[in-house]
């Protein structure tokens, strides 16, 4: 068939290169994408109910957990105004390797399996939880706080987030050093895995 023909009959600029007709290309593109919501889809809400927790699917991840990541998740968690507890953070790229690599689904599950909290709710000086999915399928995880309203300049704030992807650290969270030995405790318990419910009852001291 000479496209160009056609088209000089037709009274329309031949000026289309065969290379440039890719005939279906556009639909499978189309195509492909939707294949991909749609797995989207399926394992968000898969893990969401096998481990009882909030999907949240982002375009973008780091590859590892590190001081890198760290840096780019507290970011984000400042630009999201995230809430909640149990939350995962993970790319679309991510769970599109997992529907097709056993290893590492396993080892991603294991990430969120370490989720040290048991419960979704929030409440008191704890805003949000969760983790982050990196793409070697490590986690960074961690505990937002929300200390009220602050009196700037007259008191040293505390910290906003604790952030590590070793569970058995304790988060220093005090202002300027000091040690509040029963918060410590709450917040190591609730890394270890109690439920944040009782993190409720904390003092808001600034």
């Amino acid at each position: 068939m000479n496209i160009n023909a056609i088209l000089s009959k037709a009274d329309i600029p031949a000026n289309l290169s065969g290379s440039s007709i890719k005939c279906g290309n556009e639909f499978d593109i189309m195509l492909q994408q939707l294949k991909d919501e749609t797995a989207f889809d399926e394992m968000k809400q898969f893990l969401e109910e096998k481990f009882n927790v909030e999907i949240f699917l982002t375009d973008y991840s780091c590859e590892k957990t590190d001081t890198k990541a760290q840096n780019h998740d507290l970011s984000m968690l400042e630009r999201c105004n995230m809430t909640g507890g149990r939350n995962v953070i993970i790319s679309k790229k991510t769970l599109l390797r997992m529907k097709d690599d056993s290893s590492f689904r396993r080892k991603v599950y294991q990430s969120i399996e370490d989720i040290p909290w048991s419960g979704k709710a929030t409440g008191g000086c704890v805003k949000s939880n969760g983790v982050f999915i990196h793409e070697d399928g490590t986690g960074g995880y961690y505990l937002e706080f929300d200390w009220g309203d602050a009196d700037e300049g007259t008191k040293p704030q505390k910290e906003k987030t604790a952030y590590s992807d070793n569970l058995n650290k304790i988060p220093d969270v005090m202002p300027d050093g000091q040690k509040d030995t029963g918060f410590q405790t709450e917040v190591f318990s609730s890394f270890m895995g109690a439920d944040l419910s009782g993190i409720r009852h904390c003092t808001k001291r600034i």
